[in-house]
């Protein structure tokens, strides 16, 4: 019966603006068109594709300031490595005041091994992650993009006091301060030196973090373009479909009283 035949169709009808009506107010509560892929398959393949982009760059980025950390930290110890050895040059060139008595001798140099047990604990004591970093170990390969495909090896050289060839170090004679005020200069020099070599690493990390982030959040953007739910096109269309049901329903009990067609058009009229 034609009846019959109008009721079954509304009834779909109420159930398609039900259905559509429910996705709208996912969308609208997740602030998420893309709620599922049979919103837009293509479009959530790319978004995937794209959120996985970012969050392995915002991984990258974690790399990369941890390195910057244990760059930081090694600077702040060839710092006070640097103090130190200044501090045993100054001692050093005090040695050589032959006006001296042999308590201010032996003061001096009781302070000058004190400072070489000094380098040795700073040289202990720096670390990061639990990672020596000035004992000549730190050899490490930093990721600096979220695609694997740029690294930086850092490497920190050894700084403990056999390496600064300063264990043997003496203040007895005027050949034996001579040959320590050298010693102690080369120290300094290989000091600064590896100094330079940490700034240099920092400025690479912090440079490769700036880009990695730009990458983040340009694809981010980029994103949202593609997923994000504009809320005010959205809530138009949710709103339309909220009245559709409305009138659906309402002609649903009226079937007797309007044909299927006339009920199509009002449906879909804008």
């Amino acid at each position: 019966m034609r009846i019959g035949n109008n009721y079954l169709n509304q009834t779909n009808q109420l159930s398609t603006l039900s259905n559509l009506l429910l996705k709208k107010s996912q969308q609208l509560a997740s602030g998420n068109r893309l709620i599922n892929a049979g919103v837009d398959p293509a479009g959530m393949a790319i978004a995937q594709k794209m959120d996985n982009q970012i969050r392995s760059g915002y991984q990258a980025a974690r790399n990369i300031y941890d390195g910057i950390g244990a760059m930081n930290v090694a600077d702040q110890g060839i710092g006070s490595i640097q103090e130190t050895v200044g501090r045993m040059r100054e001692l050093a060139v005090r040695a050589g005041n032959g006006t001296l008595t042999a308590e201010e001798k032996d003061a001096i140099q009781q302070e000058f091994e004190q400072l070489k047990m000094q380098i040795r604990d700073t040289v202990r004591n720096t670390q990061f992650n639990n990672k020596q970093l000035l004992n000549g170990e730190f050899n490490v390969n930093i990721t600096l993009d979220q695609n694997g495909s740029n690294n930086l090896n850092a490497q920190i050289a050894d700084l403990r006091p056999e390496a600064l060839n300063l264990n043997d170090l003496k203040l007895d004679t005027t050949d034996d301060i001579n040959t320590t005020i050298k010693t102690l200069d080369q120290a300094l020099e290989q000091l600064n030196g590896t100094r330079t070599q940490v700034g240099t690493y920092t400025r690479r990390l912090e440079a490769a973090a700036n880009n990695v982030l730009r990458n983040v959040e340009d694809t981010t953007a980029a994103n949202s373009r593609i997923a994000d739910t504009e809320m005010a096109r959205s809530m138009a269309e949710y709103m339309k479909t909220q009245n559709l049901q409305q009138m659906s329903t309402m002609l649903l009990g009226q079937t007797g009283q309007m044909n299927a067609a006339s009920v199509l058009n009002i449906l879909q009229s804008p």
